[in-house]
């Protein structure tokens, strides 16, 4: 996983993101595109569907019953769905 104490990180890829980090609250913007970045289910600002995933794995497989997870819960994976709408 990717974070900083000083600016917004994607959790999935580790991109330096235009905004404050989550916990600062407000929002991220992707540095090339402008466009907002959304959270993820566990927290966190993704810049892409599939950093959505891979951050939304990685912090699944982290948790102790659920090591060596490979795809998102049911609610993790029903937020991507909303943040990319697909």
């Amino acid at each position: 996983m990717h974070s900083s104490d000083t600016h917004a990180v994607c959790r999935g890829c580790g991109k330096v993101l235009r905004g404050k980090p989550d916990w600062a609250g407000g929002h991220a913007y992707h540095p090339e595109t402008g466009e907002r970045c959304p959270r993820t289910f566990y927290g966190g600002f993704v810049c892409s569907r599939n950093c959505d995933f891979k951050a939304s794995v990685e912090q699944l497989a982290s948790m102790p019953s659920c090591h060596g997870a490979k795809y998102p819960d049911g609610g993790a994976m029903q937020k991507i769905r909303e943040n990319w709408g697909y």
